[in-house]
């Protein structure tokens, strides 16, 4: 049996012979170190903000209901008071009225017996 050779592929460096090369290769190095830390920062600042600007819209949503549910509550108790005062004007009506009918009928009876007294003519129900 023949073994396979294994081939290893092995990057190539560029030829950095001279001062002039290895300064250019470094501003390069440099160069894209810069570019992948700054897109890097970008990157992390893009996630920052979209965290930020998703937590503010869970907050309006949460002030939106909480208000709606303020103003349920509002119009409930709102609603529950003008009841009791609209029965309790109804009471007072109603009494009045009553009232109002209970005084006429003994003025009615007053001035019957005043008017049977002065004529003496008795009255009969």
């Amino acid at each position: 049996m023949s073994e396979k050779p294994t081939v290893v592929s092995v990057k190539a460096e560029p030829a950095r012979h001279g001062v002039l090369p290895g300064v250019v290769h470094l501003a390069l190095d440099v160069a894209d170190k810069g570019q992948a830390t700054a897109l890097s920062v970008l990157q992390d600042a893009r996630s920052e903000l979209r965290t930020a600007i998703e937590h503010g819209i869970d907050l309006a949503e949460k002030l939106s209901a909480a208000a709606f549910r303020f103003s349920r509550k509002a119009v409930q108790r709102i609603d529950e008071a003008t009841s009791e005062s609209l029965a309790s004007a109804e009471r007072l009506l109603g009494g009045a009225v009553k009232s109002a009918r209970e005084t006429t009928n003994a003025a009615a009876q007053l001035a019957n017996t005043a008017s049977a007294g002065v004529s003496g003519v008795v009255a009969s129900a």
